[in-house]
């Protein structure tokens, strides 16, 4: 990333969200106020967004549908390369451990079965999460390639 670029803030999640996974759309306009907090970083309290994304992410995988998991799974390295600090680690901890967490305690997925969509920064990234959980190491900043 050039020095001249904009990091992405919070504010442009959801619009980056919508653009990468347009299915999303119809269900964003009925829930989009349930996690609107004027207090939060861009207005929205992302992390229960992440969790909202996650879960459409396991269900699509339960059902076999991995259809829209390349843009997904894009969008997810897009906020880690290059969201502010706030968005970088939304990426890491709101989306990757939570598909870590929530797939397995609530829907019954494996996590690794996510692990082909991983992109570079993501799969590093996901790893230091395994070695958080297995080992307590904490989840260092990974500089990308």
């Amino acid at each position: 990333m050039g020095s001249t670029e904009a990091l992405v803030t919070a504010e442009q999640v959801p619009d980056l969200l919508l653009a990468a996974l347009p299915s999303l759309s119809e269900e964003w306009a009925e829930v989009a106020d349930d996690n609107a907090d004027s207090g939060s970083p861009g207005g929205r309290l992302g992390y229960l967004d992440a969790s909202w994304v996650v879960g459409h992410l396991a269900d699509r995988l339960a059902a076999s549908d991995t259809s829209e998991f390349d843009a997904a799974f894009d969008y997810i390295e897009h906020l880690i390369r290059y969201g502010d600090a706030y968005v970088s680690e939304l990426g890491v901890i709101g989306y990757l451990e939570g598909m870590q967490m929530q797939t397995v305690t609530s829907r019954g997925v494996d996590p690794e079965a996510f692990r082909p969509w991983l992109r570079p920064l993501s799969a590093k990234y996901w790893e230091a999460i395994n070695r958080f959980w297995e080992l307590g190491t904490p989840i260092p900043h990974i500089q990308p390639d």
